[in-house]
């Protein structure tokens, strides 16, 4: 149901981590926002230091709260902001909260519960915490699995209902979280891109051949996104394609030495660049021959909506967000996941596919259909406005 023009608008308020602009889930949260300032008043709490998109949100008539935490110190300083949250929102509580990656949605959740307002927390990532653990070393630690703890537990305090960025998304965190599935709504991440408006056609910015055919990966450097992967696969492209070049835009994380040691490894030092943090991403996937996804762990890979209606051909591996995304090999070509060697078979047949063109215009308008961040931004809203609704009803979602 969409928001009638004489109904009081809901108070929102946003609360995420951290506002980086290398962020997915920052970076969806911000489009989400600027699409539902004429329909909610809105305000974002930041917990931590990152501030990229304070001033646009600022500008387009959204404050920005920032409470000044420290993230290194979230696992042990999240009760402290929790009553901050708490006192900086009591005085004019919201119609509903809305809370983004984990620290956001356990101090959201219990400023909910104290204040009685719904909560709508995202699940950003799946369920999959085996392999999370495998990942990512913090998850696996006592520490780790004592915080989860204590977020299935917090979960339970007051009215929290889930958004889901899929649908396998929502199944497995369920599961893992002990939850029924209708405690959960599927509400995919949207994209705003015009690419008319993404530049001119041009390689040069990013310092890379004129000439040959272009790869481009755009991920942080963490163990998930497994770029190791991605190099090893390129070196056996390169053996087919000695022209060929890989360029890879995003922040230097933890998995740095991996990709560095892979390159090296492979011989293609002169062959791979690695880009740091470019706030032109966008630009590189538009300008690349095909977009390379090597992640095997994801909760929606907004970097493969946004390659789909930049109309760049798609070449992953086949985890399940991002076959949901591409439904199957229909939109993209992919390769079972951690499978080097089938990697480099789809960036191949990405890239010499004869019909590649045609492709890859059929999938641009059927992603810019499906992924359009007003239609997406909409279902939100809905959901929103669901829960304020159910909690004046005094009905929960489970």
């Amino acid at each position: 149901m969409s928001a009638g023009q004489d109904r009081p608008r809901l108070r929102v308020v946003h609360v995420i981590d951290s506002l980086a602009g290398s962020g997915g889930a920052e970076n969806r949260l911000v489009d989400e926002v600027m699409a539902l300032t004429p329909r909610f008043d809105q305000r974002v709490v930041r917990l931590f230091e990152r501030d990229f998109f304070d001033v646009p949100l600022a500008d387009a008539g959204v404050p920005v709260t920032a409470l000044g935490f420290r993230a290194a110190t979230a696992g042990r300083s999240w009760p402290v902001i929790a009553h901050r949250l708490w006192r900086e929102l009591r005085g004019d509580p919201p119609d509903v909260i809305h809370t983004s990656l984990f620290t956001g949605n356990l101090v959201g959740q219990l400023a909910g519960a104290r204040l009685g307002v719904p909560v709508v927390s995202t699940f950003n990532r799946t369920g999959e915490l085996d392999l999370q653990r495998a990942l990512q070393p913090g998850v696996s630690s006592w520490k780790g699995r004592t915080m989860q703890a204590i977020g299935r537990r917090v979960a339970r305090l007051g009215d929290v209902h889930y958004r889901a960025v899929g649908d396998y998304a929502r199944a497995t965190n369920c599961k893992a979280m002990g939850l029924p599935l209708d405690a959960c709504t599927a509400v995919p991440r949207g994209v705003r891109i015009d690419p008319a408006s993404v530049g001119a056609a041009s390689r040069g910015p990013f310092d890379v051949p004129a000439d040959g055919p272009l790869f481009a990966n755009v991920a942080r450097l963490v163990p998930e996104k497994a770029q190791h992967l991605l190099v090893e696969a390129f070196a056996r492209v390169r053996a087919t394609v000695p022209d060929a070049h890989l360029a890879i835009a995003g922040d230097a994380g933890p998995a740095l030495p991996t990709v560095q040691a892979a390159i090296e490894r492979t011989g293609l030092a002169g062959a791979v660049s690695l880009l740091g943090f470019r706030s032109d991403a966008r630009a590189l996937v538009a300008v690349a021959d095909v977009f390379a996804f090597s992640s095997v762990s994801e909760g929606s890979p907004g970097a493969v909506v946004e390659a789909m209606v930049l109309g760049t051909p798609v070449a992953a591996f086949a985890i399940p967000p991002v076959a949901e995304l591409t439904h199957g090999d229909e939109h993209a070509w992919l390769a079972p996941p951690g499978d080097p060697g089938a990697l480099a078979e789809a960036m191949l047949a990405a890239w010499q596919a004869p019909d590649r063109k045609e492709r890859a215009a059929a999938t641009q308008r059927w992603a810019a259909a499906t992924y359009s961040l007003g239609a997406v931004a909409g279902r939100l809203g809905d959901l929103l406005e669901d829960r304020v609704r159910a909690h004046a009803g005094g009905t929960t979602p489970r």
